[in-house]
Order: structure tokens, then C-alpha cells, then sequence
């Protein structure tokens, strides 16, 4: 790692020939203060700030102080929750600060952290078992490419892979034997990994960094003693966490991994597989099948029976029977967990010593273990939650029928069922600051910077420390914008219709656009829209001529849509773009490439999946109101995102249309409209 010495961060800029904003002058310094005390603060930082400039500036100066001190200087972990972003770090900002600073004599080193999943195994890919011609040849394809050209990442690929090879030959650490391994020297993983531990700055994103918090400090990334943390875009990072959390099972498909143990068996030296270990298995393999299968008749005629939303049977309340299979499943889930990690920790011993047998034999049947490991850990941990009702908040409980039909030879036990009818079980939590806390916070010894361009709703923070666990320690930094709202409009039609009228809503909002709104349109606009149904709808309404400039949300892919659209803004020709929720955020589009923004409703989330039920109905029972506490904030934070879009630079001028007249008759309206940037509103 590299030494730093004082340096002019304007006299930087300006010899640079860069604009500094005051803003970002004063998230320099508020990064750069906190990270030197091991402060944790949060940041909005709106659009233009430059706040990926400034996070980075300030951690390299917190870092330069450390080391004034005689402190160690510190690892920069920089978490994003986008592709995108990543790729703009990557690709843009770190090498333009990297050739910034070493004008000065002022170097750092980067690298960009994935996860294990997104790299070849090369043994895996060498001892594969694939049947199917297609596959083999597609994997002697990749073969070629990794003595080649091609270093093992995935996402380098130009075409995807198959989903049944990718399941094949990906990465993983319980089928890892390290240095043991034939092929260490050349593993893509081991080779990105051991980078990690020369670099300045670390970039990965949020799962990867939840995953180093589950698996243990220094497992992934390095330790939290050696590390400052920055977290982007952090108002995706409590959803990131609670998807960690969640898991599901199937029932009868987990037949076949279960009794692969059987197989394995076979397999290995009889050292390692006598009489009695055979009989043991024997015994859990078949507990384990037999309560599955047992789970699974009864779940059938009470699924069938149930009140469910599309496909989806919440349970929320485990009667006698079902608690008493389901404390039985986790039993020997847990058992067929604590046997395996036995057997692979023996079978990884057995290889150290072995003169006999074949080593890449051996190898094999260590990364099958390490598979069904995996998968035991997984059946383990969803009947564990499917058990808790003891914890406040609840744990959400869902069943939906699996998509692959069961035939009779595929039930490996020999009770007789009456249906075989597959069904996934799943489970999570409905929040994720407790995780965050247990796991993070608590560990965290230094700096934490978390920020994004809209982190408040409904003009506070609280919603989001809340969420993440961090009420009373972390500070609160809101930056002013740069940018120039007070020439942009913001206009709310007086509508007929409210979006609850669906149909007249939306034949009302057809009739503006055809009308008015997009009617001699001659540069760029984006209508977004909070569901398919209602883009699709008005799309079908819309005139010939419209229709044509119109490039619809799933046609093609969003970045093909974007590329269309700016190449006839570029031949100064009119373009539409209808989008829903990925077009709300992320998407840049400045000057001419959008002038007219325009919102069809406003973004309120009726409780749809089983976990926000669940939420509303836990906050029902302890007397609150879902309304108040989920979907008014929720709708103020991706309103400000949707809004978000029209003015990105300090020239950009253009209108806001809200097709939505709640924001003028109802309570709640002037909140919402507080929390947004200040339009002319007209």
C-alpha cells in the first residue's frame, strides 16, 4: 500500500481543470473526519454532488491522517448494491482519481471483489458429470477458453452460460480443498482473492459484504480491525439483508441430494465407510425422507384447502401437527448437518495422509460432501424458522407449489402418498436491523460512511436508522443541491379521476398524453409508471404517431432502450421511454435526452409479497398503522427517486407531471411534496 502526503484538495481540482462544489467539499471533509474518529455517519448526498469523488477523497485523506499519527493504515471497503455503479467506480472514477492523484506523486491501488459463485471451479469443471452432449460441449468449449484467453470470471463471458453448467462448475467454499487442490495455483478465486490483500480500496457490493459478515470476519474481505467501510447507495442496504436472511426447501425434490450420501458412500475408502457409519446414514437419510414426505401429504390437502393469494399460502400459525413434523425435520436436518460436516472434516484427513488412493478421486467425492453440506445447512435453516414463534417481529412463513412435477419412482421412501405434488417451503424475517446490528455494528472497529442520493422520506432519517439499527450512533449529514430546481415545473393536472378509479384513471391519463403532454413533443421524455398492467394499458391507448417514438419497458433490454433513445434525441428527433420501477432509479438522462418527466401515480406499495403482509399485520397487532409506518415513507423515498430523473446537471431545465391529484386533496400530500426538490409548482 501506498504512503500519502498533504495535499490542496481545490488547488487538486483546479489544476485538474474540475468544478468543486461546495457540497462535495463538505462531504470530503465530513467522510474524512468521521472515518479518522471510527465515527459511523450518514450522507445524502443529492444528484451532482459528486459524491463518489468526494467518499473517496475523504477516506484516502482519513487514511493519509492515520498514518500522520502512526496509526496503520487502513483497507478501504467500498460496497455498492448496483451493477452499474460498480462498473462507473471501476471504469471511470477510480482511474480518473488514481491519475489525478498520481500527478501528485499520491498512487493507490483498486480492485473490484465478487462473489465465489461468479468464478470457475477448474476441478469441478474436469470432473463434472454431465450426460447431456450439449453441455459436454459446451463445457469443452470453456475448457479451451480457460487455457486460453479467459481468467475464470464469469461476468467477462460474452455470452452467458447455461444454467445447468453454471450449477456444475461454479465456485464454492465447502467444496474447497485449497492448497490440496491440483488446481490452486490456478484457481480464478484464490487468484482474486490473494490481490484483496495487496490494495488500497476494495470494491464489492452488498451481498458480498452480508456475506462476510455470516461467514465470519476475515473469511471474504479483510478483517474488521484492518478495514473502514463505505456503503453506497445504503437505502438498498436493509432489503440486501433481509434477502440473507430468507431461505426456502422443497420437499419431495430434497429427496434425491439426501440419499446421494448413499452414493458417496460407495465411493469412498472403507476407512472411511464401514458398517456402522452405513448403517447411521441409513438411519438419518430415512428419518429425514420419511417426515418430509410426511410434511408434504399434509401440507397438500390444507394447501389445497387454503385462502391464497395467486399461488401463495401464508401460514400463519403452525397448528399441533405441523409444529410437532416440522421440530421433527429441523432435528434431523440438523443431524444429517453435524454427520457431514463429520464426514468431510475426516475425508479432508484421510486426503492429507493418503498414499493409496487415487487423489483426484478423493477430491471428487470431498466437493460432493461439500455440496450436500450446503444443502443440509439450507434445510436446516429454513425449518429453524419455520419452528420460531417466539420471535417479535414474526417470521414470515409461505408455501407455493414447486414448478416440477414428482413422479411416483422419483419418492424415495415407502409410505404411500396420494399426491405428488412438490411444494417449496419459505421463510424470513421481516426486518434486518437485528441482523445488521449482531453482525456488524457490534464488530465494526473503525469508520463507517453510508450514503446515497436519497436516504430521508418524508424529510427525516429516521426510517432508515431505524431500519438498519443505528437510531442513536450514527451522525446525520444532509448536503445542499447543486442544482438548479427553481427553473424546472412541477405540475399537477387537476384530474377527473384518482388512481383508485384504475380503468377511468387510466383512460384519463391516455388522453392527456395524446392530448397534451406528449402532443409536439420534440426532445426526450420518460413516463414511469408503478405497474405493467397500467404501462401497458395506456401504451395500447396511445395515437399511431405516438406509438412510434414510444420504446415500451420489456420489448428489449433497458440499456438497448436507452441507447435508441438517445440516438434519436441525437438526430433531433422526438423519443418516449414508458418504464416502471428499475427506470426510477439509476437511469441518467441529461439535457435533451429528457425534458419531460412524467409520473403516473403516485408510487404507494400495497402489501403484496408475504413478507410486507406479514409486517402490516405484526405493526396491526401492536397497534400502529402500516400506512403510516410502511407506505406513506416508502412512496415519499421512491417518489424523490422518481423525480430524481429529470434534472441531473446544472443546466438541465424541464417539467415534472404528476398525473395524481392525492398530492393536492389529501393529508398527506403536503408531506410528500416537502420532501421533494424545490420545482415551481404550478
Amino acid at each position: 500500500m501506498t504512503e500519502y502526503y498533504s495535499i490542496d484538495i481545490k488547488k487538486l481540482f483546479s489544476d485538474a481543470g474540475l468544478h468543486m462544489r461546495e457540497a462535495q467539499l463538505q462531504m470530503i471533509e465530513a467522510v474524512k473526519i468521521a472515518l479518522v474518529n471510527d465515527e459511523k455517519i450518514i450522507i445524502e448526498a443529492p444528484t451532482a454532488t459528486g459524491k463518489s469523488f468526494a467518499y473517496l477523497l475523504g477516506a484516502l485523506l482519513a487514511n493519509k491522517m492515520r498514518c500522520e499519527q502512526g496509526h496503520e493504515k487502513l483497507t478501504i471497503v467500498l460496497s455498492t448494491a448496483t451493477v452499474a455503479l460498480q462498473e462507473q467506480l471501476m471504469d471511470k472514477d477510480l482511474p480518473f482519481i488514481h491519475k489525478l492523484l498520481q500527478a501528485h506523486d499520491l498512487a493507490f491501488s483498486y480492485q473490484l471483489a465478487k462473489g465465489r459463485s461468479r468464478y470457475l471451479c477448474p476441478r469441478k469443471l474436469h470432473s463434472h458429470s454431465l450426460i447431456e452432449t450439449d453441455l459436454i460441449t459446451e463445457a469443452e468449449s470453456l475448457d479451451k477458453r480457460f487455457q486460453k484467453d479467459w481468467d475464470g470470471d464469469f461476468d467477462l463471458l460474452e455470452e452467458p452460460l447455461s444454467k445447468t453448467l453454471m450449477q456444475e462448475i461454479y465456485n464454492t467454499s465447502s467444496s474447497c480443498s485449497f492448497t490440496r487442490c491440483e488446481y490452486y495455483r490456478e484457481c480464478p478465486f484464490l487468484i482474486a482473492r490473494q490481490g484483496l490483500k495487496k490494495v488500497d480500496i476494495i470494491v464489492t457490493n452488498h451481498s458480498l459484504l452480508l456475506s462476510h459478515l455470516d461467514l465470519g470476519d476475515g473469511s471474504i474481505l479483510p478483517k474488521f480491525e484492518k478495514s473502514i467501510y463505505i456503503v453506497d447507495e445504503c437505502h438498498h442496504l436493509p432489503d440486501r439483508a433481509l434477502k440473507s436472511l430468507s431461505g426456502f426447501a422443497s420437499l419431495l425434490g430434497s429427496h434425491t441430494w439426501i440419499n446421494d450420501v448413499d452414493k458417496l458412500l460407495n465411493a469412498l475408502p472403507a476407512e472411511l465407510a464401514d458398517k456402522t457409519r452405513r448403517e447411521n446414514w441409513k438411519l438419518v437419510c430415512t428419518n429425514l425422507i420419511q417426515q418430509l414426505t410426511y410434511m408434504q401429504q399434509l401440507i397438500d390437502p390444507l394447501y389445497r384447502q387454503a385462502q391464497k393469494e395467486e399461488t401463495v399460502w401464508r401460514i400463519k400459525h403452525l397448528d399441533d401437527e405441523m409444529l410437532k413434523l416440522a421440530t421433527e425435520i429441523k432435528t434431523s436436518a440438523s443431524f444429517y448437518v453435524i454427520q457431514c460436516q463429520k464426514l468431510k472434516d475426516e475425508l479432508d484427513n484421510f486426503i492429507e495422509k493418503n498414499e493409496i488412493y487415487s487423489v483426484s478421486s478423493l477430491e471428487k467425492q470431498f466437493t460432493q460432501m461439500g455440496f450436500l453440506l450446503e444443502r443440509a445447512q439450507n434445510l436446516q435453516m429454513v425449518w429453524s424458522l419455520m419452528i420460531n414463534s417466539a420471535t417479535s417481529p414474526p417470521i414470515a412463513k409461505w408455501v407455493i407449489p414447486h414448478d416440477k412435477k414428482i413422479k411416483q419412482e422419483e419418492i424415495q421412501t415407502d409410505i404411500l402418498a396420494t399426491s405428488f405434488q412438490d411444494y417449496d417451503i419459505h421463510a424470513s424475517p421481516i426486518e434486518a436491523a437485528s441482523l445488521l446490528k449482531q453482525a456488524f455494528w457490534q464488530h465494526v472497529q473503525h469508520g463507517v460512511v453510508l450514503c446515497s442520493a436519497t436516504v430521508r422520506s418524508l424529510g427525516k432519517f429516521d426510517r432508515f436508522l431505524n431500519a438498519i439499527a443505528l437510531k442513536k450512533e450514527a451522525k446525520t449529514l444532509l448536503l445542499p443541491s447543486p442544482l438548479n430546481y427553481e427553473k424546472s415545473k412541477m405540475i399537477i393536472p387537476n384530474m377527473k379521476n384518482e388512481p383508485v378509479q384504475q380503468e377511468n384513471h387510466i383512460d384519463e391519463t391516455a388522453k392527456l398524453l395524446n392530448e397534451l403532454y406528449l402532443k409536439d413533443l420534440h426532445e426526450g421524455a420518460l413516463v414511469l409508471f408503478t405497474s405493467i398492467y397500467a404501462m401497458e394499458k395506456v401504451y395500447m391507448r396511445l395515437s399511431a404517431q405516438l406509438k412510434k417514438i414510444t420504446l415500451v419497458q420489456g420489448d428489449r433490454s433497458k440499456q438497448a432502450m436507452i441507447a435508441i433513445h438517445k440516438k434519436r434525441i441525437d438526430a433531433f428527433k422526438p423519443s418516449v421511454i414508458f418504464g416502471v420501477d428499475s427506470f426510477s432509479e439509476g437511469v441518467d438522462l441529461p439535457g435533451a435526452y429528457l425534458t419531460r418527466l412524467i409520473i403516473h401515480k403516485l408510487p404507494f406499495s400495497v402489501p403484496t409479497n408475504p413478507i410486507d403482509k406479514t409486517r402490516a399485520e405484526w405493526l396491526e397487532s401492536i397497534n400502529r398503522k402500516p400506512f403510516m409506518d410502511i407506505s406513506l415513507p416508502q412512496a415519499s423515498l421512491k417518489l424523490t427517486q422518481m423525480v430524481g430523473r429529470l434534472v441531473r446537471t446544472e443546466s438541465d431545465v424541464g417539467e415534472v407531471i404528476i398525473l395524481d391529484r392525492r398530492l393536492k386533496t389529501k393529508f398527506y400530500g403536503k408531506a410528500l411534496l416537502d420532501n421533494l426538490p424545490p420545482f415551481q409548482i404550478i
